[in-house]
């Protein structure tokens, strides 16, 4: 099958498809514009990974002129690689070719986008190098790791985030405070989908387990399943149905059907695919009340709330893409190190929503329902 994944793109709408062409044309200035020692006064980072998600969704984010911080240090592997990134950043930085070098440079903070494998041991340093840590998700690849981890920020006292940038958008809050207030009475059930296509990739090397720590459900679903319990609160129990319908077996499952019950009454399903087996054009959530239907779309930035019997309503909402998303994870980051608080998205909200992936993985082993009660005894210390 051809790859298929630029198709995505070009379902946005016209909000935010213009919004995606001025961010484009935003980093395209900074390109050719001079480079210049950041504003006093900004958050010090130190950048470790500039691969492709850097470029998409952090470089509008960082480039931004009211960003709180600022990329003063660079890790790479070498003058080339490094040009081509300070290219397309709104300030100047340093290159650093060694992670132990960059961690000692000064800087207070550390932003990790590296592959996933390398996420635990270096936030880990950063932390024991008393530095501030913003990181991808997931933030570790095991709820063991994400324990031991836990520990080493407790007794750095820095702060520690999760970049779960879904939780930052205006449209996700939005929806949060639509649950909160019963817009459409109180919440019953609610589906979420997310799909890709991935199955045109030349090589899978990236994609594999030992590089990613998962399939679908750990690398992309996990966004839908922090939102899960953002919105509802504690799990009851989960049910996992895992398939390989066209990526290879190491690259863990490419579908998954995922059904989670929450104390609250709420019975939540996340159907997820990156080969292209989900009937959505990449993501989109719907929320059925007692009195009515909400649904959202990523592309549109959209919510549109029905009560039953009634016209559908469109509900306010700032029309924003991944990389506002990402800014507002960063600005929050920003400003938790600032007033030395807990971020939202902090260790224990991480720890949380990996029980959960290891619960729906041991669901779909056994083919079988899992208790959140079994989780927390695999897991307790």
């Amino acid at each position: 099958m051809k790859f298929r994944e630029n198709e995505s793109a070009i379902k946005h709408s016209l909000p935010t498809a213009f919004r995606q062409a001025v961010s484009k044309l935003e980093t395209q200035r900074h390109r050719l514009g001079v480079k210049r020692p950041p504003p006093a006064g900004r958050l010090k980072c130190g950048l470790l990974g500039t691969g492709r998600f850097f470029n998409y969704a952090y470089v509008p984010a960082l480039n931004k002129k009211n960003s709180p911080l600022a990329v003063t240090r660079i890790l790479t592997r070498d003058e080339a690689r490094f040009l081509a990134v300070q290219k397309n950043l709104r300030h100047q930085a340093k290159p650093v070719w060694d992670t132990e070098v960059l961690l000692a440079s000064g800087i207070d903070a550390a932003l990790i986008l590296l592959p996933n494998q390398l996420h635990f041991k270096t936030a880990r340093k950063a932390l024991e190098h008393g530095l501030h840590v913003f990181c991808e998700k997931p933030l570790t690849n095991t709820v063991a790791e994400a324990q031991t981890l836990k520990t080493v920020a407790q007794k750095s006292g820095r702060v520690l985030m999760t970049s779960f940038n879904q939780r930052f958008s205006d449209r996700n809050r939005v929806l949060k405070q639509l649950i909160v207030n019963e817009r459409v009475g109180k919440i019953t059930s609610v589906r979420a989908f997310h799909n890709q296509n991935l199955t045109g990739l030349q090589s899978f090397a990236a994609l594999h387990k030992n590089v990613t720590g998962g399939g679908v459900v750990h690398n992309a679903g996990i966004h839908f399943l922090n939102l899960f319990l953002h919105w509802f609160g504690d799990v009851e129990k989960v049910r996992g149905v895992f398939e390989n319908r066209a990526l290879p077996p190491d690259c863990g499952e490419d579908t998954a059907h995922c059904e989670l019950w929450f104390r609250s009454g709420v019975k939540a399903t996340l159907d997820a695919s990156l080969a292209n087996a989900v009937d959505t054009t990449y993501e989109r959530v719907e929320l059925s009340g007692e009195r009515g239907v909400i649904a959202s779309d990523l592309k549109k930035c959209d919510i549109v709330s029905r009560l039953t019997g009634k016209p559908s309503l469109k509900i306010p909402c700032r029309t924003e893409i991944i990389s506002d998303s990402v800014f507002n994870a960063l600005e929050h980051f920003a400003d938790c190190v600032a007033r030395t608080a807990r971020p939202e998205t902090d260790i224990d909200d991480f720890i949380r929503t990996m029980k959960t992936v290891a619960a729906l993985t041991l669901s779909a082993q056994r083919g079988e329902e899992v208790s959140w009660a079994e989780i927390e005894s695999q897991h307790a210390h």
